[in-house]
């Protein structure tokens, strides 16, 4: 089966597989990426117009069709289908296994174009919502291979994969960055440099924003002939993977934040486990998937003895309770969080429990309190989110100028860990505050540039809608 690109079915003697319908090729296609299916998830996903009986009728012939023309590749009984994992090959599950070993200039040449290019079904919404998330999430992995082959690759490979990383989407500054880096590698400074002046055209031609700092910090750096600075590098003591899911996490790439942390907790030590559960949680948390997030959560606690760190679940598990509806639970959680973190005598977790309490109690002396923690202890990241959850509360009492001052102040501060997700979080909360003040063009500006940063965020912003909902965090 190749996928990637015009779909095609294949007996392994080259011979093409014809199907007499579209929805056969896209359940073949949707069992070999997802796996074993049941069938009335199968007839509503491909029929959802129908009632049940003529949604499982069709079925039923569509899988007549699939088996005359790919024989016994397809099982099936009363109640799934899938196929057999040996009859069949797949080159989007080749071009994954090539990403997962680490061959990636043999993955980017497996990927021969996005996932089935030019196909659709008619009156089957969910599958073409499917098959967008899906074709997004490949273009995903597919940028990620080329980021790295950007930065490793000799200057001419470099400026190959760049381009094609940049052609994935024009908007995308990182892109921009890679391409400017390759350049200047590869010594021509003088098209970094214009990259830099096409990068900035782009972007206020279709966002009208400028680009953003680290994308002028790297021109500057880049016409100044100076190298620039290294990113910190992880401790030892963290694993790769764990340190990667930590970077993928910042940069909002989200499918692959979990990918990696999922791969550190199958082999990390049992002491490990509560802390990689509680990532795993924080990344569902993010894009609003409230019911793994809370599995997870509950996971990292499960057998978790430091008071600190089930202070900080427990809070986190608060904040989740509380977008949930579930407000006598998320009480009772943020009081769990408040003790255990007191007996525990720990600032980090003293400071995201005021927090959480803040919230939802509405008292600013909490707030106030995760503030002042928080920069004791100098954590840039829990002062961010005190800061930006104070703002939101002197903003609901009609003190706007105290909590423009303060959003504006917690974006600068952001620029110390890169969190792009809280950054547009930031931006967005600064553009209703600004709207609420009567600075109607500052607010839009800041509007533009939340969604610029919340399209990078996730599979897609458009189709994740709840990460737009980053309005208070712990």
């Amino acid at each position: 089966m190749r996928l990637l690109g015009s779909p095609q079915v294949e007996h392994r003697g080259g011979k093409p597989v014809a199907f007499d319908t579209r929805k056969a090729l896209a359940l073949i296609a949707y069992v070999a990426l997802e796996g074993r299916q049941g069938r009335d998830r199968l007839a509503s996903l491909l029929w959802s117009d129908a009632d049940t009986e003529r949604a499982r009728g069709a079925l039923r012939r569509t899988l007549s069709t699939v088996r005359g023309a790919i024989g016994d590749a397809l099982v099936t009984d009363g109640l799934s289908v899938s196929l057999l994992p040996d009859a069949v090959e797949v080159d989007v599950q080749r071009f994954r296994e090539l990403m997962n070993e680490g061959r990636l200039e043999e993955a980017a040449g497996e990927y021969t174009g996005d996932l089935m290019e030019g196909f659709a079904v008619r009156d089957s919404a969910e599958f073409d919502e499917w098959h967008a998330r899906s074709r997004e999430r490949l273009r995903g992995e597919l940028g990620a291979a080329l980021d790295q082959l950007a930065r490793e690759a000799a200057p001419r490979r470099a400026l190959e994969h760049a381009r094609r990383w940049l052609a994935l989407d024009p908007l995308h500054e990182p892109a921009h960055r890679a391409l400017m880096r390759a350049h200047a590698r590869a010594g021509d400074r003088a098209a970094a440099l214009l990259q830099y002046r096409e990068c900035a055209r782009i972007l206020d031609r279709e966002l009208g924003v400028a680009p953003l700092a680290e994308t002028s910090a790297v021109a500057e750096a880049i016409e100044r002939g100076e190298p620039e600075p290294a990113a910190p590098e992880p401790t030892r003591s963290v694993g790769v993977d764990e340190a990667v899911g930590d970077l993928y996490t910042r940069h909002g790439e989200y499918a692959r934040a979990i990918a990696s942390y999922e791969i550190a907790l199958a082999s990390a030590a049992a002491r490990d486990k509560g802390r990689l559960e509680h990532k795993l949680a924080a990344v569902y948390h993010r894009l609003g998937d409230w019911e793994r997030a809370e599995g997870h959560y509950r996971a990292a606690a499960r057998g978790e003895d430091d008071p600190a760190l089930r202070a900080r679940i427990a809070a986190d598990r608060a904040v989740v309770a509380h977008r949930r509806g579930d407000l006598p639970l998320a009480s009772r959680l943020a009081d769990e969080a408040l003790s255990l973190a007191e007996r525990s005598r720990d600032d980090r977790a003293l400071a995201q429990a005021h927090n959480i309490a803040g919230i939802l109690r509405g008292e600013r002396s909490h707030l106030e309190e995760s503030v002042r923690l928080a920069e004791r202890i100098g954590d840039a990241e829990a002062r961010v989110a005190a800061m930006n959850n104070l703002a939101l509360a002197l903003g609901r009492a009609g003190e706007t100028d105290r909590a423009i001052a303060l959003t504006r102040d917690a974006l600068a501060l952001s620029a110390a860990f890169g969190d792009r997700h809280r950054e547009a979080a930031l931006h967005n909360n600064l553009a209703d505050l600004l709207h609420r003040a009567g600075q109607k063009a500052e607010s839009m500006r800041a509007l533009k540039r939340a969604v610029r940063l919340f399209a990078e965020i996730g599979e897609d912003a458009a189709r994740e809608p709840e990460v737009w909902k980053l309005v208070e965090w712990s």
